[in-house]
């Protein structure tokens, strides 16, 4: 087995392109609290990359979150039910019963919220005319901020197709760029029912590794909606909610784009095609005398 180089954070440097991949399998499935020399060097360098990736937000700011479901109302005056949003409560996550996410563990409380009214409904995947209760939320002060969203949706591969094609070393800065762009989309990558807990390791570690190093929130693009972006608090208490509207979702969108070649059918011969040879009658040999 060849040896695999370690991330320098003294150079600051990557020692590959693939470096976040090393560091999710590690966690994944060989170490995942006591972490070895790799794990230890990749997350080092990636705090020595940070480069201008810090952000404030003001207090004041007004986000959004976005929750299945609504209550109604009853008037006994015209015994009329009014759709309502969820309560404040209910908007909120539970404290230390918080469920498995991308930048959470089970059971650790963080604030999952949006810049948008689209992408927040967006992220909890509804269907045409699911019910939905949308908070906005106050910023009570200002937080220090790592944006993860620079290179959202970049791939890459075009960045490294002279390096695969003509094996041309790559640059430090090359490598940086492609692993701060894994980075980015293993963030921005959707949350299912059916995600394997694993999956989230390697996100939930550098979650906690920047609230370590000293962030009150990361925000990260969401992949719904082009000017969406999703925002983490560390704190729940960090904002407040000021009010909540029901909403129901009447359209969805679908976009796709095709990943692999397509295969085809190989075209069996029809019978017609396929004639049997007609056989041959070798003239009988004569004997002469």
């Amino acid at each position: 087995m060849a040896l695999i180089e370690m991330d320098d954070p003294d150079g600051p440097e990557f020692a590959s392109y693939r470096s976040y991949h090393e560091f999710a399998q590690r966690v994944r499935h060989q170490r995942r609290y006591v972490w070895d020399d790799h794990v230890k060097a990749f997350i080092d360098t990636v705090l020595a990359t940070l480069k201008d990736r810090d952000v404030t937000l003001k207090k004041g700011t007004i986000l959004y979150r976005a929750q299945q479901g609504i209550d109604y109302i009853s008037f006994r005056k015209n015994d009329f039910e009014e759709p309502s949003g969820y309560n404040a409560a209910r908007m909120k996550p539970r404290p230390n019963r918080s469920t498995e996410g991308r930048a959470n563990a089970v059971g650790v409380s963080v604030l999952y919220l949006g810049t948008t009214e689209q992408n927040v409904i967006s992220e909890i995947r509804p269907w045409v005319g699911a019910e939905v209760s949308v908070a906005q939320f106050k910023l009570k002060r200002k937080l220090r901020a790592l944006d993860l969203s620079r290179g959202h949706g970049k791939s890459s591969m075009g960045m490294l197709l002279d390096h695969f094609v003509n094996g041309t070393p790559l640059t430090p800065e090359q490598r940086e760029t492609a692993v701060w762009i894994e980075i980015d989309n293993a963030f921005s990558r959707p949350v299912t029912k059916t995600d394997d807990a694993a999956d989230y390791v390697p996100t939930q570690i550098l979650a906690e590794v920047f609230r370590n190093a000293g962030y009150d929130a990361i925000g990260y693009k969401s992949q719904f909606g082009e000017k969406g972006l999703n925002i983490v608090l560390f704190n729940p208490d960090d904002a407040d909610v000021v009010n909540c509207a029901p909403y129901q979702v009447t359209a969805l969108e679908v976009s796709f784009k095709e990943i692999g070649n397509r295969w085809y059918r190989a075209k069996r011969p029809t019978k017609s095609a396929v004639r049997p040879k007609k056989k041959t009658k070798r003239p009988s040999s004569s004997k002469t005398s």
